[in-house]
């Protein structure tokens, strides 16, 4: 749901800004690219996140890991912007999880410092705690504070691998600062595209992908939730997919961070898989591509029987109308792509059902209040490919969002592609009937 307001000072002086290299700066390791970690990186089962932005002091991150397992490495990653007299860098901020007892924690520059635009430049830093023993199984809440970022204090992120004694998840972590921004000149332009690659599987698996970004001034901040694709492609198979989440950026954990947590199909025999981020309005809503800072992205395979369930979300109802005739849809979907998936859009002639949910990412917007139901998320974004009036080869991409009781202000996204990829449904809007749910358990209601 995007709230169209003035857009904040800073944010029109980067519109005149120039990106340039910053002179004399030497660069880290994943400097306008995400690179391999400098640091060793432990094996585990799985992996989880949190972030939160750092505009308002202190931050709470909140990450919860399965019950029982065992924490086997905890990366704490922040970044900011620095003014030109001073563009190292915050390499210090203090860390709790008890909100009292604060450490201090110096950690790596990863990517920086960079000119991005006027007079801030970008620095990313990262800190392995684990040895502080902060996070343990079951839910953690850690505030962070003492970031001091002479021009932007952006936002921290924790990235937890757990062990919980089911099978290796093939952990793969990229991290780094890759700014972008579709106005500036290259490299500041777009972000580099990152390709993880592993061994082929029999079976059909799901992937679990962590990404950290900073600097999206959103809806959240006062002016628009701005455009923003990123790109998934699995490939190697015999049927190779790609997925787009867009416009999901808008300061989800507060300002200006987003954490993204998006589970991805892998079908069998599958041997790679490639993501990059955009700036660009590829839904040509007319509104400025966001800017942002990729800072870090990791791969994990989940096991065939995961642990714990992040939530579903159900619903049915109409959305839209064309030439006065209404769509309608029902379903019931998780955001781990777990089954049950069931996806189906009606409107005059025609009929979309999903065969698999390929795709999905939930995230909670702090400025959605979905009482008095609790639940983890309220914004469901997923793709996926059905049958369109009986034929195979149909694909959707759909954004849900559960806005509270008594629904009115529910939203849908919509869009429906045939197997030739001509679209042949586009709708958004309010609810007119019927309603959107988000749910924190994993009873069917079908």
């Amino acid at each position: 749901m995007k709230i169209h307001t003035t857009l904040p000072r800073w944010f029109t002086s980067l519109l005149i800004g120039v990106a340039v290299a910053l002179p004399g700066a030497v660069l880290a390791d994943g400097t306008e690219i995400l690179g391999s970690p400098g640091i060793g990186i432990q094996d585990g089962t799985g992996i989880v996140a949190g972030g939160t932005g750092m505009f308002i002091q202190p931050g709470t991150i909140e990450v919860e890991v399965p019950d029982g397992a065992t924490v086997e490495q905890v990366l704490l990653y922040w970044e900011g912007f620095m003014r030109d007299a001073d563009p190292n860098g915050d390499d210090t901020i203090q860390i709790a999880n008890d909100g009292a007892t604060f450490t201090d924690v110096t950690g790596t520059l990863i990517g920086g410092p960079t000119h991005f635009f006027n007079n801030a430049n970008a620095s990313a830093f990262r800190a392995d705690i684990t040895g502080l023993a902060l996070v343990g199984s079951g839910m953690n809440t850690l505030t962070v504070q003492g970031m001091d970022f002479t021009d932007r204090n952006n936002g921290a992120g924790v990235l937890v691998i757990f062990d919980d004694g089911s099978s290796s998840a093939g952990i793969d972590i990229r991290d780094g600062s890759d700014l972008a921004f579709i106005n500036f000149a290259p490299t500041l332009d777009s972000t580099v595209l990152q390709t993880y690659n592993f061994a082929p599987s029999g079976a059909d698996r799901i992937a679990n992908l962590a990404m950290f970004f900073s600097s999206v001034a959103g809806s959240t901040t006062g002016g628009v939730q701005r455009p923003s694709t990123i790109e998934i492609n699995v490939l190697g198979s015999t049927s190779p997919a790609q997925f787009l989440i867009q416009n999901t950026l808008d300061s989800i954990d507060g300002a200006d961070w987003d954490t993204l947590v998006t589970a991805v199909g892998v079908p069998a025999g599958s041997t790679s898989i490639t993501v990059q981020a955009f700036s660009r309005d590829d839904l040509g809503t007319g509104d400025l591509p966001a800017s942002f800072d990729w800072i870090a992205s990791a791969l994990a395979f989940e096991p065939e029987d995961p642990p714990g369930v992040p939530g579903r979300m159900t619903g049915g109802g109409s959305v839209f109308r064309i030439d006065g005739a209404r769509v309608t849809r029902g379903f019931e979907i998780h955001c781990d792509l777990r089954e049950p998936n069931n996806l189906e859009v009606n409107w005059p002639g025609h009929r979309f059902h999903t065969t698999e949910l390929t795709a999905a990412i939930c995230t909670e917007d702090p400025a959605i209040d979905q009482l008095p139901r609790s639940a983890p998320f309220d914004t469901f974004n997923g793709t996926g490919i059905g049958r369109l009036n009986g034929v195979d080869g149909a694909r959707i991409e759909f954004v849900f969002v559960d806005a509270g009781e008594p629904g009115r202000d529910d939203t849908a996204s919509i869009s429906i592609f045939d197997a030739d990829n001509n679209l042949v449904l586009e709708v958004s809007g309010f609810m007119d009937r019927g309603n959107i749910q988000a749910h924190k358990d994993n009873q069917s209601t079908l």
